[in-house]
């Protein structure tokens, strides 16, 4: 059985991170912490599901649902600034949930600009060892998050597609030899992970995608 709370997390500037807290009433040491993008929700497919997952794997799972693009405050400041409000808010994040029991794995899940909360948390924060991490449409031409990326090694899965401006195969060999991680990379999937006017090969590839989460979670990607 599974309880939502909201867990009180002080981010940037003092402000509330908004979030749900799935909270297994069975003792478990499992902590999964899942970062959504900009403009792509922890409501929607590609972090909904895999929340679900982990929590039927009997993690507990924090769902971080900042709304940045629906903030004007955020989008004023430079991206330095936007940076360290992501930053501030992912280590609230990490820290609050961290403190909720005695864990001793973490999975941490990031969409989009949620890569930038992993690629900042991996080097940076103690609590952050031996991580299993699954990297949804990173950001890959980000060199910043390139060099975080490598920084450590740690069991990653990357997902993307062939058609997401985001993708660089020849960044994407790199971070896989650095990481020994994974990948599923889908041909003419965009940003989204869909397939632009063909709904029910977008829903094919949502379904490959979960296999391969799954595999990745139980020791193995299919």
């Amino acid at each position: 059985m599974v309880s939502l709370e909201t867990l009180e997390i002080e981010g940037y500037g003092n402000e509330p991170v908004p979030n749900t807290f799935f909270w297994q009433t069975e003792k478990t040491r499992h902590l999964a912490i899942l970062f959504p993008g900009l403009g792509y929700s922890s409501h929607m497919p590609l972090l909904y599901y895999p929340g679900r997952l982990l929590v039927l794997h009997g993690a507990d799972v924090l769902r971080v649902e900042y709304a940045y693009d629906r903030n004007p405050d955020f989008h004023s400041l430079s991206a330095e600034e936007r940076s360290r409000w992501l930053h501030a808010d992912a280590e609230a994040a990490l820290s609050t949930a961290w403190s909720q029991r005695e864990y001793d794995q973490i999975t941490l899940v990031g969409k989009s600009i949620g890569t930038l909360a992993l690629g900042h948390l991996i080097p940076t924060q103690p609590k952050v060892r031996e991580p299993r991490c699954v990297w949804l449409t990173p950001l890959l031409r980000n060199d910043a998050l390139k060099a975080q990326i490598s920084s450590t090694r740690h069991r990653s899965l990357f997902v993307i597609g062939t058609a997401d401006p985001h993708y660089d195969p020849v960044t994407l060999a790199g971070v896989l030899k650095a990481t020994g991680g994974e990948s599923i990379v889908i041909d003419h999937a965009d940003h989204s992970m869909e397939i632009q006017g063909d709904l029910q090969e977008s829903i094919r590839v949502l379904q490959r995608i979960m296999l391969g989460i799954q595999g990745f979670l139980t020791g193995g990607v299919r």
